[in-house]
């Protein structure tokens, strides 16, 4: 077999090739991730006896009834441990400065409450950036949101817990992020996602190599006579 890539072109091929790559597997770990959540039983917990952290509110991104807004993720701390919890939700497309938002009223006073963990999943490659500054999240990152908020001391980087919404007129609401999978797509939609990102990566495959035998830059056997 004689080869002669194309130098350029084997380097733009190579960058396409590992990106649709990256694509198939993050849409593969979505899969396995939202079907371990569709069969997984909603683990509640019973939160009591916590400590609130009244100074350290995150702003989680998240989408409710159709519209974005921004999850309030407030600490606790249960025993030593920093725990955040889900405890508020405030419509609109752009975050509210963290230092207007109230620590919510529901923890404040550390009375015996219901929730739901929710273990972290992995950051996709798309995930916009986290501010830390702004205390503004598109990922939950326990850690990083204790040391944004300048609290020493362990986190539990495996989980928040997801409680009912207190609105203004002190009745509760669902949580809409208190189920067992948050996300709308379902897994086999993103296995079909993953294949096909996965299938795009043999087409190029294919084509590069295509292309260098048409060109006369791939043969296969001995030299021509």
């Amino acid at each position: 077999m004689r080869f002669r890539p194309l130098p350029v072109l084997s380097g733009l091929a190579l960058l396409a090739l590992l990106v649709l790559l990256m694509f198939g597997r993050w849409q593969w770990d979505k899969y396995v991730h939202e079907s371990a959540a569709a069969e997984a039983p909603v683990l509640e917990v019973a939160l009591q006896d916590y400590t609130p952290v009244q100074d350290g509110v995150q702003l989680l991104y998240g989408v409710a009834e159709g519209g974005p807004g921004w999850r309030v993720l407030a600490p606790v701390k249960l025993g030593e441990l920093i725990t955040f919890v889900d405890a508020a939700y405030i419509a609109g497309p752009q975050p509210p400065d963290w230092q207007g938002v109230e620590y919510p009223g529901a923890l404040r006073f550390g009375a015996q409450l219901s929730g739901v963990a929710k273990p972290v999943k992995p950051v996709g490659p798309l995930a916009p950036a986290n501010d830390p500054a702004a205390r503004v999240w598109f990922s939950v990152d326990p850690a990083a949101m204790a040391a944004a908020a300048g609290l020493d001391g362990p986190v539990d980087t495996s989980r928040i817990i997801a409680i009912a919404y207190v609105g203004e007129d002190g009745r509760a609401s669902p949580n809409p992020f208190a189920q067992a999978r948050v996300d709308s797509t379902p897994p086999a939609q993103h296995l079909g996602y993953a294949i096909t990102w996965w299938g795009l990566a043999l087409v190029l495959v294919g084509v590069y190599f295509a292309y260098h035998a048409s060109s006369g830059r791939l043969r296969f056997g001995g030299p021509r006579a």
